[in-house]
């Protein structure tokens, strides 16, 4: 048995923050020298809204690691590991499969994140690309890259696209967190504090001023939009017409047309397009889909 390979998988499981249980099945595993094998780890966590320490655990976690040992080599690599999140209420099971290189060695907390709907910031080497105007001879600078799961659809191997969105792509944290009425980011430490929460994939509990009331929200980072998602007591999304008013009004009175554009639109000709057919005649009740 290859004693250095095998102290490698274990400090890369402990890096991607599984700990140390895994040790004696894995070296197990590769004294009967498997061609590959897969091992897996069951957990439990407290909803990631929930800021209460003593919340309890409704979350369920499976995660899968898979392992090949090399054609020419006594080595084993662990190229990546497959996640399943059982949430509480929540029929749909949802699930990824993360390779360690390409999708940037994403730890199980962050793992966690993504399949929750969360968004982080993460320092990054890019991949097999020399940074324009940088020396060949010169290391490479790690790069802060935002990820996001699109949850909404699948690909041809049953995962989720992950995206990632480049410091030139424009997402502004503190921007963002400027255009709102929050009444707890009084301060330049208060605004660091949510800085780094939601950069870290985090929910940011605040106070939303709206009208005269001052409601309790949770905060989380939307870079794809480039702007933050809000939620109140229930995980309800706040809408910006309902925190902006005013500016919905305005919105929707620019946006009527008046009685005389209406009447003008109504008379004029209007040419007829090639892919228009005639209607259908009515031979009795259509049958529904």
């Amino acid at each position: 048995m290859n004693e250095n390979n095998l102290g490698y998988l274990k400090k890369t499981l402990e890096g991607l923050g599984f700990g140390t249980k895994l040790n004696e099945v894995l070296e197990n595993a590769i004294r009967r020298e498997m061609p590959n094998f897969s091992l897996g780890i069951t957990t439990r966590q407290k909803p990631l809204e929930n800021s209460d320490r003593n919340a309890a655990k409704t979350e369920h976690l499976i995660f899968k690691f898979n392992f090949n040992r090399s054609k020419d080599s006594d080595m084993y690599f662990l190229n990546n590991y497959h996640v399943a999140l059982h949430q509480k209420g929540n029929p749909i099971v949802r699930q990824q499969t993360f390779d360690l290189e390409r999708d940037y060695r994403i730890t199980a907390l962050q793992a966690y994140k993504l399949l929750s709907g969360l968004s982080f910031e993460k320092e990054v080497y890019l991949r097999n690309k020399t940074a324009e105007g940088r020396e060949p001879g010169r290391p490479q600078e790690k790069t802060s890259l935002w990820f996001k799961l699109n949850l909404d659809i699948t690909d041809a191997y049953g995962n989720h696209p992950l995206r990632t969105f480049r410091p030139e792509y424009g997402y502004d944290i503190r921007e963002a967190l400027s255009k709102y009425p929050l009444k707890g980011l009084s301060t330049a430490e208060k605004i660091e504090e949510g800085v780094k929460a939601l950069s870290n994939g985090n929910y940011f509990q605040d106070n939303l001023q709206i009208g005269k009331k001052n409601l309790p929200v949770s905060i989380a980072a939307n870079p794809q939009m480039k702007t933050i998602n809000i939620y109140d007591k229930d995980m309800v999304e706040i809408r910006d017409e309902v925190i902006f008013p005013e500016k919905a009004r305005a919105k929707t009175t620019v946006s009527q047309p008046s009685p005389a554009q209406d009447r003008a639109a109504s008379q004029a000709v209007q040419p007829e397009q090639p892919w228009v057919q005639e209607p259908e005649l009515e031979t009795g009740n259509k049958r529904g889909r």
